[in-house]
């Protein structure tokens, strides 16, 4: 076993905590109008309709937090030796899944909801807006799935090699 990979994998574990620690805090200041000393955290809406940005947003940070605790828990398997285990590669599988409904949600929740806030509110206007960033999230998700099936093709040549020894 590598104690590189294994020690890489507990700093980049504590990394991601801090990350979510700092998201959360840097949220829920920016949401309720929080402020630390002399710095002030902005919550901006880009959409027209106030509710349907708060929506999209708590959905968004939900998606990722969740997302970014299933990299943990495979970052924590890898950090006690498990390189190419069925887990490992589940969690990542699962932490790809995450980022793929984050990237469909981010691409697709702001037209619906704009769309049940025009029918709710009688206006007839309707945008439909393509992020590019939202799309490299959706390639860059696709690519990990990608990297898992390779994980699993690893994990096969592993056990192959154990059979030869």
């Amino acid at each position: 076993m590598d104690q590189g990979i294994t020690k890489a994998a507990a700093r980049l574990r504590w990394g991601v905590f801090a990350t979510i620690a700092v998201m959360l805090v840097l949220y829920v200041a920016a949401r309720f109008d929080l402020q630390f000393g002399g710095a002030h955290i902005e919550y901006r809406l880009h959409e027209d309709s106030p509710g349907v940005g708060r929506m999209v947003g708590i959905g968004t940070v939900s998606l990722l937090l969740v997302a970014l605790l299933r990299l943990t828990q495979m970052l924590r398997l890898i950090q006690t030796g498990e390189l190419f285990s069925v887990e490992v590669i589940r969690r990542f599988r699962s932490f790809a899944w995450w980022l793929l409904l984050l990237a469909l949600f981010g691409l697709v929740a702001p037209t619906l909801l704009a769309f049940f806030n025009v029918a709710a509110t009688g206006s007839h206007q309707l945008a439909f807006v393509l992020d590019f960033r939202q799309l490299l999230t959706l390639g860059i998700t696709v690519l990990l799935f990608l990297l898992a099936r390779l994980l699993e093709r690893a994990r096969e040549i592993e056990a192959e090699m154990r059979e030869i020894v």
